[in-house]
């Protein structure tokens, strides 16, 4: 009888957090292209020299186009989801009275739901409201993998979510793959970049050791690619934080080392103390210490 290794699989769930705040935020971020991805015809005739404000965008020739981005994050069959599309359809027109584009992200796992439109009929009144519909869960993983739109990458983020909904060691497998892909896409901007980072940090949550793994294993990676992290409102990646944090030490280490090179440089020169401090921001007791190790 031949003896066989069992596999063991850590069906650990992901940890409850935000989806829906995480969805909007990475909309928001990523807005330009979100639009190209999901409505390149629209795209083009927007503005993008213009900074687009919550839901509203003008079109090139100055009209204003309306946007409705809905996202839809409860992993459950809802029957009245079409309506409620419709209810904010409304709304939104009858308060501003301009084109509207709208669109649904499904990111729930049930391959059946996928409602396109809103059909209300009562003795001789009728209604059909059509709106775009994006499901997450049946988007070709090739696809998205040969994008060059960051946005397909928020999207494979959400479809491996889903795939490894309970299964921590898919996770891990799945958030590495997609922090390579995402130092990978040197095109990317700096802000497009940390958003992308914080999104998969947030939505595919592992356990502390795995974490630490990709935290050993990305921190080389993050030296070669000098990937820094600024001014950005996000709370930073909590898997790479501790990176750049160290990145950041260093760099400062080597600035202020650049600062006492200069300052021993001019202090040679015989320049007045004031104008070194002035120049280099150092104070007495640190020219005091440079002078003193000459």
């Amino acid at each position: 009888m031949t003896n066989t290794m069992p596999v063991l699989v850590r069906e650990e769930p992901a940890q409850h957090l935000d989806h829906d705040g995480l969805w909007k935020k990475v909309i928001t971020d990523l807005f330009e292209p979100f639009m190209l991805f999901f409505a390149p015809d629209l795209y083009e005739q927007l503005d993008w020299s213009k900074q687009p404000d919550s839901l509203e965008q003008e079109l090139q020739d100055g009209k204003e186009q309306w946007i409705l981005v809905h996202v839809e994050v409860q992993r459950d069959k809802e029957d009245d989801f079409a309506e409620r599309m419709f209810q904010y359809f409304y709304r939104i027109f009858d308060k501003y009275n301009q084109k509207i584009y709208a669109i649904a992200l499904l990111t729930d796992a049930d391959r059946s739901f996928h409602p396109t439109s809103y059909d209300y009929h009562f003795h001789g009144t009728n209604l059909t409201y059509a709106y775009n519909t994006y499901k997450i869960w049946h988007e070709d993983e090739e696809t998205l993998l040969h994008s060059s739109n960051p946005f397909a990458l928020v999207v494979l983020a959400g479809k491996y979510a889903l795939k490894s909904e309970k299964n921590a060691d898919d996770r891990y497998q799945f958030k590495r793959r997609l922090f390579d892909l995402i130092i990978r896409h040197k095109n990317y901007s700096e802000a497009y970049t940390y958003s992308l980072f914080s999104f998969v940090d947030y939505l595919l949550t592992v356990p502390e050791e795995m974490n630490q793994k990709l935290q050993e294993e990305f921190e080389s990676r993050a030296e070669e690619e000098v990937i820094l992290m600024h001014n950005t409102s996000f709370p930073e990646p909590p898997t790479l934080k501790p990176i750049f944090d160290k990145l950041r030490r260093e760099e400062e280490e080597v600035k202020r080392q650049n600062t006492k090179e200069i300052a021993e440089a001019m202090l040679q020169e015989g320049l007045p103390i004031a104008t070194v401090i002035k120049v280099t921001g150092l104070n007495e007791d640190e020219l005091d210490e440079i002078q003193n190790q000459n």
